[in-house]
């Protein structure tokens, strides 16, 4: 049965600026499109063979760089690319145009208005750790995705490893207000999405909330000497 939209409020909703999309990929020296890319090629093998490639759903879409990168890399898949941002949305519509036919968008993040199995893939990139009813949400993944698909989620996990800990807290404090100044004109919104990352959870800890949502076969892969993690799991057949 399909649910009503329901408009998922983000933990921050502070306004963003059309230097996002640069910020994000100076402050990670471009690698953001390269943990992207490789998410997009896993989602491509796991569906590589199967009759109907079907409609991947990609959560926390922002300005579609994610969404983009699956379409590119599946070739004849459908993705919807979902946010609770219209601001977002509208950033990414020149981007998104490109690909018109292939990504469609919705301005939700849960209780999406599809059915049960609608999507062969689930795909978000550093987005869950701004999701304030994570569980809920991922419960509503699970519900989504067809019998044998799998959730992808890249992101940044709370480092396990103390000098990686440093580093990236030293960046926070000497690069990102720099960084953030020159290319927005803007910190605030940017320090507390790099602050989020040391408010969420460990790999582990993430890995047995997908367990203990009904996810199996959770997968692992390690980015950029274990600062980017890609976690999935797959949805039981």
């Amino acid at each position: 049965m399909a649910r009503r939209r329901h408009y998922t409020r983000f933990k921050f909703e502070g306004t963003f600026t059309r230097g996002y999309d640069a910020f994000n990929h100076v402050a990670t020296l471009g690698m953001d499109l390269y943990w992207r890319r490789r998410t997009a090629e896993q989602v491509s093998r796991d569906l590589d063979g199967a009759t109907d490639a079907g409609i991947v759903l990609d959560l926390a879409c922002g300005t579609g760089d994610m969404a983009c990168a699956v379409a590119r890399a599946v070739p004849g898949v459908r993705v919807i690319g979902s946010d609770p941002s219209a601001e977002m949305l509208s950033y990414g519509r020149d981007k998104l145009s490109a690909w018109a036919g292939r990504i469609e968008v919705v301005q939700a993040v849960s209780l999406l208005p599809f059915p049960d199995g609608s999507f062969s893939a689930i795909t978000c990139a550093f987005g869950v750790r701004n999701f304030i009813a994570l569980a809920d949400d991922l419960q509503e993944s699970l519900r989504l995705l067809r019998p044998g698909g799998r959730l992808n989620v890249l992101e940044f996990f709370v480092p396990e490893n103390f000098l990686i800990k440093a580093v990236l807290k030293s960046y926070n404090a000497l690069v990102f207000p720099f960084l953030g100044f020159l290319l927005t004109g803007r910190v605030g919104p940017y320090r507390y999405l790099f602050n989020s990352i040391f408010s969420f959870k460990t790999v582990p800890d993430f890995s047995d909330l997908l367990k203990r949502t009904g996810f199996a076969d959770i997968r692992i892969r390690r980015f950029f000497f274990g600062m980017v993690h890609l976690a999935s799991g797959c949805k039981p057949e």
